[in-house]
């Protein structure tokens, strides 16, 4: 949970990593207070070094990316220090293909597309902590 000296929450950031510009579902009530960074799976060497600098709060990866990409992603932040602890959530297509993908992944969620905004509230709720996480709690 981040939160400042005088206890005030900052705002969870959470980078999604995909093909495209794909937002999150937008009409999650988890989602207006949380700071979104996109950036393209094809900038891969640029993903490490950013999240070692910038530490967010979660890592969205969605598996519509090439696969080898994806694997070497993820191990790169198991193995760095500064990046094996921060939470990774998976986005997966129902595809056989992908599904079986997940075995191979260390991740802490996933979810299967399409997911309703209430499911991806919830995931995100377990991972990272933010005020609009509280009626998730109830």
């Amino acid at each position: 949970m981040n939160h400042d000296a005088s206890n005030k929450y900052i705002l969870p950031t959470v980078l999604v990593v995909s093909n495209n510009q794909t937002e999150l579902i937008s009409d999650s009530s988890v989602l207006p207070p949380i700071k979104q960074v996109h950036m393209s799976i094809l900038e891969s060497a640029k993903i490490l070094p950013w999240v070692q600098q910038y530490q967010p709060d979660l890592i969205v990866l969605d598996l519509a990316s090439p696969q080898i990409i994806n694997l070497q992603l993820i191990a790169a932040l198991r193995l760095d220090w500064l990046t094996r602890n921060i939470p990774i959530m998976i986005l997966a297509g129902s595809t056989p293909k992908q599904i079986k993908l997940l075995e191979q992944l260390d991740y802490n969620a996933f979810l299967i597309k399409p997911y309703s905004p209430s499911e991806l509230g919830k995931k995100i709720c377990s991972l990272v902590s933010t005020p609009a996480c509280e009626i998730f709690a109830r």
